[in-house]
Formats: structure tokens, sequence, C-alpha cells
């Protein structure tokens, strides 16, 4: 075996093995590669070998593929992708190829790249990546989610309060999760943080200096900035409901086109988070300003009783000392474990309510496998996996199956 070459090793398999019986073309599922310029150039290598040991099959990026919004918030979207694919040429080059070798290429739209689901996102792709016309019949694209008889994928941040937009189909009012990601991550360049935001503010403060040394002032005060400028976006001033009205008008056609009754876009819509932001209250609680402000209260107690202000200290502190009881009642870690316990429900509830037999995500960075419900993890952040982990369906069109797999690199 050569060096450094691809290794893809067999996971698990819910349930018992099962032939490729209908499946029309091998079809692998992966999510949340997150291209910016600072990914490490091993994850565009080996996406490129993957590709390239799935030649002809069909490649669905079930969201987030390009992290647009952390890096170009403000750049026109065809300069933004072609400098993406730009700087991560390998993937380009292997993408070109996989498609014009008659490999198909599925994008779905995700929360950091919901520009994957805009009307002319195809053929801008088509044009990045140099491929002819005839090409075009093997890209495919979606905002929302592909559905094929029994299986049926999307990113899954439909089902995530932090980062469920105000309606799947159109790309416009910011959740909170992008919005940090434009306010926080893209001016400070704190992109470690994308992969730690199920961590309480303490532990995210502390972290900011062992990665970011001198700057982490900088960074501390820039979450600040975009914390409370989340707070004065939300409530009345989040106009999602504007959305909701332009989104409605388009889902008869998108329903068309994805090959489903419109009975089953309802359904979906119906299992779908409230935004957080469409709320103050929650905006708030969410970020912790009730225990932000506890402290500062107790700072400033502490502070007035060393002044010999005994009567305002001592109220401000035991009110400060009060409000983080009550906060830390309500639960110490308002994060932890959410966002997958939410997806994991929300599949089966997808399950349910459109007949499918497999429901594929990506979103929460963490593989999940079951009888009705998979998610890919991150290809790019595989955490403890054994490899970079990815989804291949197995089983018929009717009747699909999910396997985990992981691709690792292999020392000769």
């Amino acid at each position: 075996m050569r060096a450094w070459e691809g290794v893809l090793h067999r996971g698990e398999v819910y349930g018992h093995s099962v032939r490729r019986m209908g499946m029309q073309r091998r079809t692998v599922v992966l999510a949340d590669l997150h291209l910016v310029r600072s990914t490490p150039p091993e994850v565009s290598q080996d996406l490129a070998r993957l590709l390239a040991e799935h030649a002809g099959s069909r490649v669905v990026f079930a969201g987030d593929l390009f992290d647009l919004s952390s890096e170009s918030p403000g750049m026109a979207r065809p300069r933004a992708l072609r400098e993406a694919l730009g700087v991560h040429a390998i993937v380009r080059s292997a993408l070109a190829e996989h498609v014009d070798r008659g490999g198909e290429l599925w994008l779905v739209g995700g929360n950091h790249d919901a520009e994957v689901g805009e009307d002319d996102f195809t053929g801008e792709l088509v044009g990045a990546l140099g491929l002819g016309q005839q090409a075009m019949g093997r890209v495919r694209t979606t905002p929302w989610f592909f559905r094929e008889e029994g299986l049926h994928i999307e990113h899954g941040h439909l089902y995530d309060p932090d980062n469920a937009p105000a309606h799947p189909l159109v790309s416009g009012q910011r959740s909170l999760g992008v919005h940090f990601v434009e306010e926080f991550i893209a001016p400070t360049g704190a992109h470690r943080y994308l992969q730690a935001n199920d961590q309480t503010p303490l532990k995210l403060f502390l972290s900011a200096f062992k990665w970011y040394g001198l700057r982490a002032p900088y960074v501390i005060y820039r979450y600040f900035h975009a914390a409370i400028s989340a707070v004065m976006q939300s409530g009345p001033l989040y106009r999602g409901h504007e959305e909701v009205a332009d989104g409605e008008a388009r889902i008869a056609g998108f329903s068309q086109e994805a090959g489903v009754g419109r009975e089953v876009a309802d359904a979906l819509i119906g299992l779908s988070a409230t935004p957080t932001m469409e709320s103050v209250a929650r905006t708030f609680s969410r970020l912790y300003f009730d225990r932000v402000l506890a402290t500062l209260a107790m700072g400033a107690g502490a502070t007035g009783l060393a002044l010999g202000k005994r009567g305002i200290g001592a109220t401000s502190l035991a009110g400060g000392a009060m409000a983080m009881a009550v906060s830390w009642a309500a639960g110490h870690n308002r994060y932890a474990g959410t966002v997958s316990e939410r997806l994991a429900t929300s599949a089966k509830g997808v399950a349910e309510a459109t007949g499918a037999k497999l429901v594929v995500f990506g979103h929460t960075h963490k593989e999940a496998l079951g009888d009705q419900y998979a998610n890919t993890g991150s290809f790019s952040f595989p955490r403890e996996a054994p490899g970079r982990p990815f989804v291949e369906i197995e089983g018929s069109a009717a009747w699909p199956r999910a396997a985990s797999r992981y691709f690792t690199r292999q020392a000769a």
C-alpha cells in the first residue's frame, strides 16, 4: 500500500447485512466540512481521495460543505464561492473530476452555507468547477432536503432553535448561530469556537487564553459585542414572519421539484424549531446574560464591602448570589446534549410524519446510527471517531439502511 493512501474502514451497519438491491447508484453522505482558508490541507486531501475511491457514485454533502458566513459574510456569493474553492484547489479538481467521470454531486444547504439553496447556485457551482453544461444534470442543490423513496437527507438545523431559519426556503434573517459566526468568528478568526459552541461562556472565555494568547481579551470583547447586538436584534426586531410568508409562497413549487406531496413539506414545517431570536427572553437566557449580570453584581458587592460600603455592598453581593443560585438551579449548562437529542427526536418525527425509512442529518458534528436515523458526524472534525466519518447508504431505494464508514490514513 502506498504511503498515506486512504483506507476505508467498514463501520457498524445497523441491522442485518443487506444486498444493494434496487439502488440505482452507490450513495455516500458526508457533512460539516466547513471549508475555510484555515482548514488544514489534510482535510482537502482526504476528501479528494474519498471522491477518487467512490468514482461514479452519488456523493451527497448534507450541509455546511462551505462556511461562507465565517469568512466572507459581505462578499458577493459568486466571488466567495470561487475564493473558497480557489484556496482548496485540490477539492475543486476532485469535485470536477468526479462529475466529469459520471459521478453525481448533491449539495444540501446548511446553516453555514445557506447560499447553496438559492436558485442560481447550481449554475454558479458548475461554473466555479469549470464543468460543461452537460454536467448540470449530475449536480443538484437544495435549500432544504433531498428525498428519494424511503431516503430523506437534510442538514438538520431546522430542528435546532439557535440555528433554525424563519423558513427553510428563505435565506434572510440570521439565526443566533449565524449571527455569532458573522459578528464574532469572522472578525476575530476564532474558528476553533465553531467546534466548541456547546460549552458554557466561562469555559469558552478560559479557552480563549489557551487558544489565542494575547488576542484573548479582544476575542472575549467581540463575544460580548456579538451577544449584546443579538439581544438588541431579537424579539420585535427579528422579522422572521415576513420570510414565513415568502416561504409559504414557494413551498408548492419546492415540493413538486423535490418529488414529494405538499403534505410532506407541511409536516416538516410543523416539526421545525422556533428560532431563538424570535424572543428577547430566550435570547437573553441562551447567552447566559442572567449569569453574567449576577457575576457583575457579586463583583460590585465585594468591591463595595472592601471599600467600606457595607449596606450597598452586602445588598449587591446577596442579590447577585441569589440570581446566580436561581440560574444554576435552572441548569448549569444550557448547551450540553440538547442539539443531538433534538435532532434524534426530530428524525423520528420526520420518519413518522413523512413515511421515510431512513433519515440522515448532519449539523451536530456527532455521529449517530439507529434503525431509522443516522448522523454523518463531521468529516473535518471527527472528534473521537477512528477516522473521518461519513455514511454509506445500503439496501434498496424503498428500504435504505445506513452504514457508518471512516476514512483514515495509513502509513506505508
